[in-house]
């Protein structure tokens, strides 16, 4: 799938975290050749003691990254952004790392349930696939309650583990955990925090957005209106993959417009498919 014009990509990693490869400016040449509204870049900043992009940010070397990518000919709306793991248990010390940048969104990130890594194979190791999505709801429930951030991002990212350790990810949450899922989205509707729909899962064996179709349907149900859409991009060949066919999910369950943040605030953009 290749970039989908008329959208902002909201999350987008660059060589300013250890597990991407591409530096800001490029994507800021790719999104201006694509016709991107914009591009939603984010750094990883995690402190979980086996995570591998723990102690790698720099606030100093991405604000200079992000500023040359500003220089960039003809380049779209350009919004500076920190994706948080595990921001109920680290949000303050990520805030600290991050402190004298300009940043217009803070994204919220689950990869770990304790020393489980959802996003691998090894997380799912000896434990009972439902108690563990179970758990992920409930820290998710959590985040939107306590963390301040923005965005709650891929919502439902444990299919990527899932998907690699053999099991079955055609669950429906909707139907299995529906009381978890009205109180999180009722926590995020409270104090303003956008869902988003990462389509990195379109490229992967599992072949769905985080969160589902059907999720995204209980959330508008629920009342959600604020919504983002982003590829996860980190390296070739994925860059800005799947956004048409998130945009595509978003009108088939209802929404007409999706979302930025600029100087931490929700613009609206209409989504055109």
């Amino acid at each position: 799938m290749t970039a989908a014009r008329r959208i902002i990509d909201m999350h987008v990693h660059t060589d300013d975290s250890p597990d991407a490869d591409i530096p800001a400016g490029d994507i800021a040449a790719r999104a201006a050749a694509g016709g991107l509204l914009g591009v939603g870049f984010v750094a990883h900043v995690d402190f979980h003691p086996a995570d591998c992009c723990t102690g790698a940010f720099s606030a100093e070397t991405y604000s200079r990254s992000l500023e040359r990518a500003g220089g960039t000919p003809g380049s779209p709306l350009l919004l500076a952004g920190i994706e948080v793991g595990e921001p109920h248990l680290f949000i303050e010390k990520a805030m600290e790392k991050s402190e004298g940048m300009r940043l217009d969104f803070v994204t919220g990130g689950l990869h770990w349930i304790g020393e489980r890594l959802l996003l691998d194979a090894s997380g799912f190791a000896g434990a009972d696939p439902l108690d563990l999505v179970e758990e992920y709801l409930r820290v998710c429930v959590e985040i939107a309650g306590s963390s301040p951030i923005d965005i709650l991002a891929h919502l439902g990212v444990w299919r990527r583990g899932l998907a690699r350790a053999g099991g079955l990810v055609d669950m429906d949450e909707t139907r299995l955990w529906p009381g978890l899922l009205r109180r999180l989205f009722e926590a995020m509707a409270d104090r303003g925090i956008a869902l988003e729909v990462n389509t990195a899962g379109l490229r992967r064996p599992e072949s769905v957005t985080y969160p589902t179709a059907p999720v995204l349907r209980f959330y508008r149900e629920c009342g959600g209106r604020i919504v983002t859409i982003g590829s996860d991009t980190h390296s070739e060949p994925h860059v800005f993959y799947g956004l048409s066919r998130g945009a595509e999910i978003l009108a088939s369950v209802g929404f007409t417009e999706a979302f930025g943040f600029r100087d931490r605030r929700p613009f609206p953009y209409p989504i055109v498919v």
